[in-house]
């Protein structure tokens, strides 16, 4: 497991530093992946239909940004990560999109959460796995 961030290799090292430090423990709420390509959080709302209000907003901006999470919902909690496939690593658009995901969940009443369980990051893990390269540019024939 990783410490340290591991950044697309076109987001400039000292700006991507500076835009993801707010945004992760112990000032934001976000965590590295565990292979450092991405973020993370849980959001909890009081009710599933809150959360699911929370991803209905999100996804729309996912669409104009051309940026897609990998995540989870499992009743009033929705669980993402945002990591950038091609190439590898954290881009702007995670930040981008981490920082409009933050701002959503406070406009939306967000409750506090604890850590994330297991069971919420194996979601994820099997998203990632299954959706395969849903993200790198095909090779025309």
């Amino acid at each position: 497991m990783t410490t340290q961030p591991i950044f697309a290799s076109n987001y400039p090292p000292t700006e991507a530093t500076a835009a993801l430090a707010p945004l992760l423990k112990p000032t934001g709420k976000w965590s590295l992946t565990p292979n450092g390509q991405g973020i993370e959080r849980p959001f909890k709302f009081k009710g599933f239909k809150k959360c699911w209000e929370f991803m209905n907003t999100v996804a729309p901006e996912c669409t104009k940004q051309k940026h897609h999470p990998e995540w989870s919902n499992v009743y009033n909690t929705a669980y993402i990560r945002w990591t950038t496939h091609s190439p590898p690593g954290i881009s702007g658009k995670d930040v981008v999109m981490a920082r409009f995901c933050d701002e959503v969940a406070r406009e939306m009443g967000e409750v506090e959460s604890v850590d994330v369980q297991d069971v919420e990051r194996e979601l994820v893990e099997r998203v990632g796995v299954e959706g395969g390269d849903c993200c790198v540019p095909k090779k025309k024939s």
